[in-house]
């Protein structure tokens, strides 16, 4: 159950002024309750509370601390309960009267079967400050927004764009020349190149240049690719067996990893040494592009039976254009927010809405911020009410199991495929509860991108969608215009 502090409450309804009576006949208690509607999607309520509805309540719990007290110059439970009122009576009765009206206005948006949007919001200027004598009728006003009515049509009679990423020929050369360095062959050569490996031995020098006393001494290896300080990699390319190099590997590099890697020390040790190191040249490496030809062909794609380069061709450009599907069911649920949206025609009590992002935001929006970012706030609204929609009408649902698989995928990919041991299945169970436990957020975000996929697959597969074959540079054009 929601609970709303007072004079921190938000809240939407419609409908004509209506009376409501709470009563609770062990304490006898009538508290009156109307809703004055105020447009056509907002609406005022005024709660009435009577003495008798707090003043019990506000005794027990002072006569429950007057026995409890301990004053000095007072036996236990001895102190005058005058003394306790007066020291105490103030903080309980503004305690009990916040107690009771979140109690009852939660009771009442939900006997009424009320839609609001957002929370209700106390409205300060129809609200009196009063006295804490208690023996007053007391009168609290709170203002509610009502979420509005919409149809979702699901149906082939929807149309939305798709875009299906066309795989052209100069993708396929890219991706076939990449699949021939991968799956090449190092062989040694005297000279190097941009994109060879070094290997050698690097000796730690002290400031003057000479070779440092217990100094750091390892061999390894070194991708001139990696390099990004280009001083250090002109030097490398066209050095030769037998060359040396002096150059500091963090420095040269830019990357605290690859620096000890190749100084064979902690990364936290890397970041203090200053000084440089000698590298000298042992071994030249230089990766040499397979043949394409069919032994190329049945590493790439085993099993498959290729026999030419063309069969080969095709088979990566239909497997690149697989890969982007993804990519394309990402843009399409941008399509499909917006189509939904359109078509839905939501409209919202948007003064009520300012108002619910300024001041359920706590002083991090200024008014002027929430002016100027308004149009995505309410899209954002507007998207989450069908989303709502959507989920209850087509009884679309995540479970625990769903979430916690999910979250076994980013700690093992492809551990669905695998027969795990018990060991190895405990190990994973543990990992993904402490995962859950430990970062709600990362769950709470998780779990609603689980359910955009879900809705995405189902409006995917009702509505009539209108693909458009377009190149990877115009995909990604109009993706980013999305962001």
């Amino acid at each position: 159950m929601r609970t709303y502090p007072l004079f921190v409450i938000v809240a939407i309804s419609i409908g004509k002024s209506i009376k409501y009576r709470i009563s609770k006949l062990t304490f006898f208690i009538t508290m009156e309750i109307i809703r004055e509607n105020t447009g056509e999607l907002t609406a005022t309520i005024k709660m009435v509370i009577s003495p008798s509805d707090h003043q019990e309540n506000v005794t027990k719990i002072l006569k429950d601390y007057q026995r409890k007290a301990n004053i000095p110059g007072f036996r236990p439970g001895h102190v005058p309960f005058g003394m306790i009122k007066k020291q105490y009576g103030g903080a309980v009765f503004a305690d009990e009267i916040n107690k009771l009206i979140s109690e009852k206005l939660q009771q009442y948006i939900t006997d009424e079967k009320l839609e609001i949007l957002g929370e209700p919001l106390a409205n300060t200027k129809r609200t009196e400050e009063h006295s804490q004598k208690g023996d007053q009728y007391l009168e609290f006003y709170f203002d509610l927004g009502f979420s509005p009515s919409f149809d979702v049509v699901l149906s082939d009679t929807l149309t939305i764009d798709y875009h299906v990423i066309k795989v052209d020929e100069a993708m396929v050369d890219k991706h076939l020349a990449d699949l021939a360095q991968r799956f090449g062959q190092l062989a040694n050569q005297e000279v190097a190149g941009d994109k060879d490996v070094l290997f050698g031995e690097f000796v730690q020098l002290d400031e003057d240049g000479n070779v440092l006393e217990n100094g750091i001494i390892h061999s390894a290896k070194v991708a001139i690719e990696l390099i990004s300080d280009k001083e250090v990699s002109s030097k490398m390319i066209g050095a030769k067996i037998g060359d040396e190099l002096v150059f500091n590997p963090l420095k040269a590099t830019g990357n605290v990893v690859e620096a000890s890697a190749m100084l064979g020390i902690n990364k936290d040790e890397v970041a203090g040494i200053e000084t440089d190191f000698r590298y000298h040249i042992n071994e030249i490496s230089t990766m040499v592009s397979a043949e394409m030809d069919a032994e190329l062909f049945e590493k790439v794609f085993p099993g498959v039976g290729i026999e030419t380069e063309l069969e080969f061709r095709n088979k990566i450009r239909n497997e690149s254009e697989k890969s982007f599907i993804p990519d394309s069911d990402h843009l399409f649920t941008h399509h499909l927010q917006e189509k939904l949206i359109e078509t839905a025609n939501i409209s919202l009590p948007d003064e009520f809405m300012k108002r619910w992002l300024i001041e359920g935001n706590e002083g991090k929006l200024t008014i002027e911020q929430v002016e100027n970012n308004y149009d995505k706030y309410a899209t954002d609204m507007k998207w989450q009410l069908i989303e709502n929609k959507i989920i209850q009408n087509e009884g679309i649902s995540i479970s625990r199991d769903e979430i916690k698989d999910t979250i076994k995928d980013y700690f093992w990919q492809g551990w669905r495929t695998l027969q795990l041991t018990g060991d190895l299945l405990e190990k994973l169970e543990a990992m993904v509860e402490k995962y859950i436990k430990d970062k709600p957020d990362e769950v709470r975000r998780l779990t609603e991108s689980m359910y955009l996929q879900k809705i995405t697959a189902y409006v995917k597969s009702k509505a009539t969608l209108v693909e458009k074959e377009i190149s990877y540079d115009e995909f990604m054009k109009i993706d980013a215009e999305k962001h």
